[in-house]
């Protein structure tokens, strides 16, 4: 799991290159920095599929810089938890979410799928946006 964390974290700082955003940008139609492959479209159909709306409480797995929690929140106008291993995923999480106007409705935490640091039944829906590939 540490070398996973660590590669990811490289990964993150990659994604937020001037070029790299355009290339996500142009393949994915999003900014986020995102290191998966889930397009704006397929976000677009989870969340109306699990009828996302405000009150309710989305939990984004694996969630990297935010893509696509805090996307599916501000379309959505739902809240949304992201939790992610790594340490510089949970930080470019919460800064977009204070840019996009989210930060009362979002919360970024570290941690991982194994160990979610939530209660049970405290959210409504779950993405994990290319955690398990």
């Amino acid at each position: 799991m540490v070398d996973d964390v660590e590669r990811f974290a490289e990964r993150y700082a990659e994604s937020g290159t001037p070029a790299a955003l355009a290339a996500e940008l142009a393949t994915l139609g999003t900014d986020y920095q995102a290191s998966g492959y889930t397009t704006r479209d397929q976000a677009n159909a989870l969340g109306e599929a699990l009828m996302l709306a405000p009150g309710r409480r989305l939990l984004d797995v694996g969630s990297g810089c935010g893509w696509p929690g805090l996307y599916l929140a501000s379309r959505h106008g739902c809240s949304v938890v992201s939790v992610d291993p790594v340490l510089d995923g949970s930080r470019v999480t919460r800064e977009r979410a204070v840019a996009d106007g989210l930060a009362e409705r979002s919360a970024a935490v570290q941690g991982d799928a194994e160990s979610i640091p939530l209660r049970s039944r405290s959210v409504d829906a779950v993405v994990h946006g290319d955690l398990l590939c």
